[in-house]
């Protein structure tokens, strides 16, 4: 199992030439998601999606808070909001009753700029032909950006994040998963995205998984296929059906603000969550 999840490293001008996807928001377009759903690149980085004035604004705003709470998962890891995938089923209509809150929330704290989940709404409405929405259930919104601190020295091990696990158990009709974080802040050491090569089937990310709670242990899935630095402002999409990790930040927190983009068809809206 191990070969199969490990590849041979590339850097530098290979790694960004032959497996990630640079682009820029005025040149951003639906081309863009649908290679990275092929699998032709590992990873869509969108330099810039916020800059200037508001970059600063906002890393004023976000960077070194300390109101964050404890991941329900695991306490180690800080975030604002709630994602889905940390709630019991039993708490599901807790994460709708309080949706609205957690987004009317976040944007207070960027206020006056525009908090990056509704700057990558936007960039998705107007790249996918058919546009893109909040996801609904059953007339209920989901929340949609977590604002994520991964404290110095935690290390976000490799995992998959799959529909089935992600999302409520209804027909809301999503076949594909994608992932996306805007940057604010990176470490001076740490924090890199790595990705492996290969998407492991259920069956095969719970034998890799084995007794552990989540995740995989590193030692079990070899050296990543790709690593990526990214840079502060940008956004980065991924396939997390890919083995993923973020290596540990060394010196500071890593933050960051997340969503999943779920795909209907290119002939129905996106749908972003978190």
């Amino acid at each position: 199992m191990t070969t199969t999840l490990s590849a041979p490293h590339t850097s530098g001008a290979d790694e960004e030439h032959n497996r990630v996807a640079t682009t820029t928001v005025a040149d951003f377009s639906a081309d863009h998601l649908l290679r990275l759903l092929k699998g032709d690149v590992y990873a869509v980085r969108v330099r810039g999606l916020v800059s200037g004035e508001a970059l600063a604004g906002l890393r004023e705003r976000f960077v070194g808070r300390d109101d964050h709470g404890p991941l329900a998962t695991d306490p180690q890891f800080r975030r604002i909001g709630h994602a889905f995938s940390e709630v019991a089923p039993t708490d599901q209509g807790q994460y709708f009753a309080d949706a609205a809150t957690h987004r009317s929330h976040l944007r207070e704290i960027a206020a006056p700029y525009q908090y990056p989940s509704d700057a990558v709404r936007i960039l998705l409405d107007e790249a996918w032909p058919t546009g893109t929405t909040l996801l609904t259930s059953e007339s209920q919104k989901f929340f949609a950006g977590v604002a994520r601190y991964q404290q110095a020295g935690v290390d976000l091990e490799p995992h998959t994040d799959n529909i089935a696990r992600n999302l409520p158990d209804d027909d809301l009709d999503i076949r594909r998963q994608l992932s996306v974080n805007v940057y604010l802040d990176v470490p001076d050491n740490g924090g890199e995205l790595e990705i492996w090569d290969a998407y492991p089937t259920e069956d095969d990310y719970r034998e890799l998984s084995g007794e552990r709670v989540w995740g995989v242990d590193r030692d079990t899935v070899g050296d990543p296929a790709l690593v990526v630095r990214p840079g502060v402002g940008e956004a980065i999409f991924i396939d997390p059906r890919r083995v993923h990790a973020v290596a540990p930040s060394h010196d500071r927190p890593r933050v960051t603000v997340g969503l999943f983009v779920g795909v209907r068809g290119q002939d129905q809206p996106l749908a972003v969550w978190s």
